[in-house]
Formats: structure tokens, C-alpha cells, sequence
């Protein structure tokens, strides 16, 4: 059973390889990773957005407010009272010189 077709020959013979369309190949399968990866970034970034807004809206309002209220109270409480002596201290006299 001899081949007379051409071509039959090269391919039971040995493996040839066009190196054009591998890089061709390869090149498309980059540029998809790279596009998928990217796309895959930008989904996790979404869903760990919507998943921390949806945990925000879970909580109380007390909750969230109050470490901002303590803080701002303390703040103010500080910010009088460091006034307060401020102005003391101006309103006593000075000695003389």
C-alpha cells in the first residue's frame, strides 16, 4: 500500500512544525491570559466592593456613628478644656519686670 499523495510521505516520516503560526498561537494565548487576568481583577475588586457596602448596610446606625461621635467628643472635650486653661492663663497678671 504505497502513497502516491504528496505530502503522505513528510507526515509519517517526522513532525513539522510551522513555527510562524506557533507564534502566531502563542502570542493569542498572551494577550487572552493577560485580558482574562485583568478581567478577573477587576471582577474581585467589584464583588469585595458590593460585599463590604452590604456588610455597611447590615450594621445598626449606632454602630457605625459611634466610634466617629466618641472620637469627635473627646476631641472637643480636649479642645475646651486645653481653652479653658488657655484662657486662665491669660486673665491672671503677669509680674513685673
Amino acid at each position: 500500500m504505497d502513497s502516491t499523495q504528496p505530502g503522505m510521505a513528510a507526515a509519517g516520516g517526522g513532525a513539522y512544525l510551522n513555527s510562524r503560526a506557533m507564534i502566531v498561537g502563542l502570542a493569542f494565548m498572551t494577550v487572552g491570559g493577560v485580558i482574562g487576568a485583568w478581567g478577573l481583577g477587576m471582577s474581585c475588586t467589584a464583588m469585595m466592593r458590593n460585599v463590604r457596602r452590604w456588610l455597611q448596610a447590615q450594621q445598626p446606625e449606632t454602630v457605625i456613628g459611634e466610634p466617629t461621635t466618641t472620637m469627635a467628643k473627646m476631641a472637643s472635650s480636649a479642645a475646651g478644656a486645653a481653652g479653658a486653661a488657655r484662657r486662665k492663663e491669660m486673665e491672671t497678671p503677669s509680674p513685673a519686670r
